[in-house]
């Protein structure tokens, strides 16, 4: 059964997100960047959890994936409002 052209749109935006974190980070506001990071890690980590499968090269770049998610959503977590 072939997915359907939405489906596929649908996955390839999710797949977008990590790039968009790097472009938006240069250039939102702290406090957007902070929000928009904190959006971007949650959705990722559930995207990566809830699409996988148990071959090993997926719990290999899955568990990178989510570590990186973890750690961007700590940094994001912790930022001042200070520069």
């Amino acid at each position: 059964m072939k997915p359907s052209q939405g489906v596929v749109l649908a996955f390839s935006m999710l797949l977008e997100i990590p790039i968009a974190i790097i472009v938006l980070s240069r250039i939102l506001r702290r406090k957007a960047n902070r929000l928009v990071n904190i959006i971007a890690g949650v959705t990722t980590i559930l995207f990566v959890l809830g699409g996988g499968n148990t071959n090993a090269s997926y719990l290999f770049f899955a568990t990178i994936e989510g570590a990186c998610m973890v750690t961007i959503l700590l940094c994001a977590w912790q930022w001042t409002e200070d520069p």
